[in-house]
């Protein structure tokens, strides 16, 4: 019996071994040197107002729809302008869509790391009209090509087994109909009579698995001297520096026999929580909500003697530390994109600068467990907002969109980049980077 258990064991290596050379193999062979799909042009304002004014105005008609459900009308532009801010963000990705009124063409292309093989990876994937749900008609990989009406429901059932209900196939099948029609698409739903809740479980049941053990016990420990904090203020005016001290402080004392990166990491997180009224709850889950009641945070907590420069050092951290850094740089790109348009508060370099601080800052307490115990012990040295906050002043700010395009041109223009390179120059300059590599260098 052993012998044979032991054949199959060797077996089931062997085939494992086998299949992942096979895939290996396959992803090498689909690797071409040139892009299928061209870089896309620089995001900006309008082009970020546009894709939320999308998004939520399909949540809305989702969200609203009666028992007869809904028709969801999607055009080519719209899919466009959505491909032009995911290309923004994610440097390595370029998207595009076309639709010529009998099917929907859906394209990518993936810079892969230099090999001497090729360097992209080109997807695409074509939709048909269709009477029984939405359905992906073939798939694309470089050369090669095969049906891909597999793909999404295997995509739900995957889902489903991670979420352990069946939340993502009941969500794809409520998709009745694909309507394909000039250069728009139709999408004929009928969403449970839940579907916001469900979503929302979907959502926490997945934050759940990415939290790692004990979490949501070290987040609350910080959030809880933060309220300390808070009630010694007496209510003056705080510099964020005045909260940032004593939790680092007790990070510090409890990295000893523990990780200062899962430290670091709570303590950021109780920052933009308590900060936020609970706001950014929303990134991972009822991290202190779960273990006590919120606290509401006093208003007048400041960096750089202003409130909104707290705020977005904050946003910036914890989209930082829920997602990756390029997504979080180009977040705050956006929010002073969004300023700049009408009715915004103008493009500020000074926001931007705080936004690209909270990225840097995260990005240093979180690199690993001597990058994160040298940063409590450099902030522990240099009390103050100047121990790991730029000198912003100077900084341009309050810049209309025709302004900024006058001056700067796009967010990839020569000059736009010099100032970006002035921000970081400041923001290495904070004693917290000084054992950097990149500190160094700067």
């Amino acid at each position: 019996m052993l012998n044979v258990l032991r054949w199959m064991f060797l077996c089931l290596i062997a085939f494992l071994l086998l299949s992942g050379t096979a895939l290996a193999g396959v992803f090498l062979y689909a690797l071409e040197d040139e892009p299928l799909v061209p870089r896309s042009a620089p995001a900006n304002h309008s082009t970020v107002a546009d894709g939320k004014a999308f998004v939520k105005r399909i949540k809305l008609e989702v969200e609203t729809a009666g028992e007869d459900g809904a028709t969801l009308a999607v055009s080519e532009e719209e899919l466009d302008r959505l491909a032009q801010i995911a290309s923004h963000t994610f440097k390595w990705l370029d998207t595009d869509f076309d639709i010529d009124g009998s099917v929907v063409d859906a394209r990518a292309s993936v810079q892969v790391p230099a090999n001497p093989v090729g360097g992209y990876l080109n997807l695409g994937a074509r939709m048909r009209s269709s009477t029984d749900g939405v359905r992906i008609d073939r798939l694309f990989m470089g050369p090669l090509s095969c049906s891909g009406r597999w793909l999404l429901p295997l995509a739900a059932k995957l889902a489903d087994l991670v979420m352990l209900e069946e939340r993502a196939s009941k969500i794809l099948a409520g998709v009745n109909a694909v309507d394909i029609d000039g250069d728009s698409v139709f999408l004929t739903v009928s969403p449970p009579p839940d579907m916001k809740a469900q979503l929302k479980q979907a959502v926490r049941t997945l934050q759940a698995y990415r939290l790692p053990l004990g979490e949501a016990r070290r987040v609350s420990h910080y959030y809880d001297l933060l309220v300390a904090v808070a009630a010694r203020g007496n209510g003056r005016s705080q510099s964020l520096s005045e909260y940032l001290t004593p939790v680092i402080a007790a990070a510090a004392t409890r990295s000893v026999r523990g990780s200062a990166v899962a430290e670091n990491r709570a303590v950021i997180w109780a920052l933009a929580i308590f900060f936020s009224n609970g706001g950014f709850e929303a990134l991972v889950g009822q991290l202190v909500s779960s273990e006590r009641s919120l606290v509401r945070s006093p208003y007048d907590v400041t960096l750089a003697a202003r409130q909104d420069l707290m705020a977005h050092f904050l946003s910036s951290a914890a989209i930082a530390l829920a997602s990756q850094q390029g997504i979080s740089i180009a977040a705050g790109e956006f929010k002073e994109l969004l300023d700049s348009g009408s009715g915004g508060s103008g493009f500020s370099f000074a926001d931007l600068a705080a936004d690209r601080a909270g990225v840097q800052f995260v990005a240093r307490a979180t690199a690993g467990e001597t990058e994160a115990r040298q940063l409590q012990e450099q902030l522990l040295a240099n009390a103050g907002e100047a121990g790991f906050f730029p000198d912003v002043s100077g900084l341009v700010e309050g810049l209309s969109d025709e302004q900024f395009r006058q001056r700067y041109g796009e967010v990839d223009s020569p000059r736009y980049l010099q100032q970006i390179e002035l921000i970081d120059l400041r923001i290495g300059r904070a004693p917290i980077y000084h054992n950097t590599r990149e500190g160094s260098a700067r």
